[in-house]
């Protein structure tokens, strides 16, 4: 592959990454407002059924993540290997190679994981073993 190639994949991963990421957080908001709307009196059963599928989608978008993170870090290494035959690498290339020498890939996804794991007992803590919406009593109720 040439330089322009793996940059303009690399390019190309943060995209995709970022639609990932987008997806993530939709998934994320949607849950809660099934729970504000709905899960909230719903019985033990469907908030485990519900529980459990979203576990299994972001089970899937983990997995999706974890390839991606390695197909990223094939792309960085073509990039070493290229540079390593000594070819002189455009400021782009050095670029994506200081980028990912630095560390900044690694933060993030550390930084992502960390948000994910609080968001995910959060959300199991409001779905199964908290009453944070238990206001019948305010609710408008039909006179008599």
């Amino acid at each position: 592959m040439t330089e322009a190639e793996i940059v303009g994949e690399l390019v190309e991963f943060q995209n995709i990454l970022l639609t990932g990421v987008t997806v993530y957080f939709t998934i994320i908001s949607a849950y809660v407002v099934g729970l504000y709307a709905f899960l909230d009196e719903a019985g033990f059963l469907l908030k485990f059924f519900a529980f459990l599928f979203l576990t299994a989608t972001l089970v899937f978008l983990a997995a999706l993540f974890m390839g991606a993170a390695n197909f990223q870090s094939g792309l960085v290494q073509a990039l070493r290997d290229l540079d390593s035959t000594g070819a002189p690498l455009s400021a782009g290339g050095k670029a994506a190679l200081a980028n990912a020498d630095s560390g900044v890939d690694h933060y993030i996804r550390m930084a992502f994981l960390a948000a994910s794991a609080g968001f995910y007992i959060a959300l199991a803590v409001l779905t199964f073993w908290n009453g944070w919406r238990k206001t019948a009593h305010l609710r408008v109720q039909e006179a008599g």
